[in-house]
């Protein structure tokens, strides 16, 4: 019997990873539904090839060119409620890939709607770790992360009881600018930091590898996944991409998940849960094990890392703070009005602003509506930060 799949956020690097492998897999899945934020091009030729029972495109100004573009049978609508109606629709499997908090609201319904939810957006476990957590147990829904380091966790895991485990180790590449000084920093351009060198990743979170912010949000993705208490996250430095994760066992034995850096593996992983499906994807070999290194990463160095888990011990509206301020960062990275080792000052910034007027419990912000409303503080606070120069 075929599973039914409905991937949000097909046209970005994620959605294009999955759109490789179900073309492998065609026999095997049914599209439910499919969206995009703008890009009508690309959704218009993936509608044609695979007939979703519906669309949405979150640009609600792209909506009559989508139509224009699709054959009519193909229910299409358009902004956050359209992206919302879309997720509400049965599936299978979803594919959670809509980039920052705006994937938020459409996880929720998706959360109610599906089986199995792979994850690959981090930034709404990080604002909304422990409502997903409940709304997950209520529905009997299943979340599968499918960034690499996550989804290496989980596969370790699988079968041992986190009450055994004495530290999970996250690795990181360093990013591309690993033995940059930090006078090489002051003038990097968005085009250099969205240039990964081993992976392929859209622009936002090229940046966050850049700046190891990706890594700090993983530590928080990781404690709320896996309840692993923060103090037994470590993140080391793994150059090669070769080991996605560690496990320290208490007894002293370490497991490790290794392969190539490629997204096709865990979303294949994913798409076959809880099977285990041979595949010819990207196989590693014994000699691609050759000179890996590993180094714990200094979080003196990387504030990015420091700031997470400052923001992870506080709770409540720190980690949402954190994510906010930087989503705006990057973004004013992105269209070059602040330099590259400023994203992470306005991080420090808004936190540090939050601080000093706010001290909220996780518990008074377990609602969407304290969530959104957190985010937009933060938020504002970034941008005024921006605008006054820090």
């Amino acid at each position: 019997m075929k599973k039914s799949i409905s991937i949000f956020g097909v046209t970005g690097s994620v959605g294009n990873s999955t759109i490789e492998l179900l073309r492998k897999r065609k026999d095997e899945f049914d599209v439910i539904a499919i969206t995009c934020n703008s890009d009508i091009k690309n959704i218009s030729l993936l509608a044609n090839e695979f007939s979703p029972k519906i669309i949405a495109v979150a640009n609600e100004k792209k909506l009559k060119e989508l139509k224009e573009n699709i054959p009519s049978n193909i229910k299409c609508l358009s902004g956050t409620e359209g992206v919302c109606e879309a997720a509400s629709y049965k599936s299978d499997i979803t594919i959670a890939s809509i980039v920052g908090l705006a994937g938020l609201r459409p996880l929720i319904e998706s959360i109610k709607s599906s089986s199995v939810i792979a994850l690959a957006n981090k930034e709404c476990i990080v604002s909304a770790g422990s409502l997903i957590k409940k709304l997950c147990k209520k529905n009997n829904c299943n979340i599968i992360p499918i960034d690499s380091e996550h989804n290496a966790i989980f596969q370790i895991l699988d079968g041992k009881s986190i009450n055994d485990v004495s530290k999970v180790f996250l690795t990181a590449s360093g990013g591309p600018f690993y033995n940059f000084s930090k006078e090489d920093l002051k003038n990097i351009t968005p085009q250099q930091a969205t240039n990964h060198p081993i992976w392929k990743m859209g622009k936002k979170i090229s940046v966050d590898s850049a700046t190891l912010m990706n890594k700090g949000l993983e530590i928080i993705e990781a404690h709320h996944l896996f309840e692993i208490p923060p103090d037994c996250i470590e993140v080391i430095i793994h150059r090669q991409s070769i080991i996605h994760g560690l496990i320290l066992m208490k007894n002293g034995s370490l497991f490790g998940h290794f392969g190539k850096p490629s997204m096709l593996n865990p979303i294949d992983h994913a798409l076959s849960w809880p099977e285990v499906r041979k595949n010819e994807i990207d196989l590693i070999s014994i000699a691609d094990l050759n000179n890996l290194s590993v180094e714990l990463a200094d979080e003196t160095k990387y504030r990015s890392l420091s700031l997470s888990r400052l923001a992870l011990k506080k709770g409540g509206i720190f980690p949402i703070s954190l994510n906010a301020a930087n989503e705006i960062a990057v973004n004013a990275f992105l269209n070059n009005q602040i330099q590259f080792l400023d994203i992470v000052k306005i991080v420090d910034k808004v936190i540090e602003d939050i601080g000093h007027c706010d001290n909220k419990s996780l518990e008074t912000i377990s609602d969407l509506d304290g969530i959104f409303s957190a985010d937009n503080k933060a938020r504002r606070k970034a941008l005024e930060s921006i605008e006054l120069g820090f």
